[in-house]
């Protein structure tokens, strides 16, 4: 008899835990859910950006050439620029200093114009008084 209980117990207890109901299965799917629609939000965000970044212009090696060929030719105008300026300046300075020469030389002469000048003067008034 006990083989007999057994024999029917056995299955029906089998039979029994293997049963989920449908409360337990939504406890237990409930999480995944949660979690899965979160990276479902993430995925589409991610999706967004990259749609974004596709529309952005993309750039190419000969662009970025082009635009280093263009630096550095405005550099090296800059740079003759800056050596014709600094020619200019050189020769103005030489040149105010030959005008100062030329103003203390002009300053001399006319002291000695206003010496000369005195001197005829007076050899001019000692004339008359002769």
């Amino acid at each position: 008899m006990k083989r007999i209980v057994t024999a029917a117990v056995v299955p029906f207890l089998a039979l029994a835990a293997g049963c989920a109901t449908k409360g337990f299965v939504q406890e237990q799917t409930a999480p995944l859910a949660d979690r899965l629609s979160g990276v479902e939000k993430r995925l589409s965000t991610i999706e967004a950006q990259v749609t974004d970044l596709a529309k952005r212009p993309v750039v190419s090696p000969a662009d970025i050439d082009a635009a280093k060929n263009e630096a550095q030719q405005a550099a090296q105008s800059a740079q003759s620029s800056a050596g014709a300026a600094s020619t200019a300046a050189s020769r103005a300075e030489t040149a105010a200093s030959r005008a100062e020469a030329a103003a203390s030389r002009a300053e001399g002469a006319a002291q000695q114009a206003e010496k000369a000048a005195g001197k005829s003067v007076k050899a001019f008034e000692l004339q008359q008084k002769k």
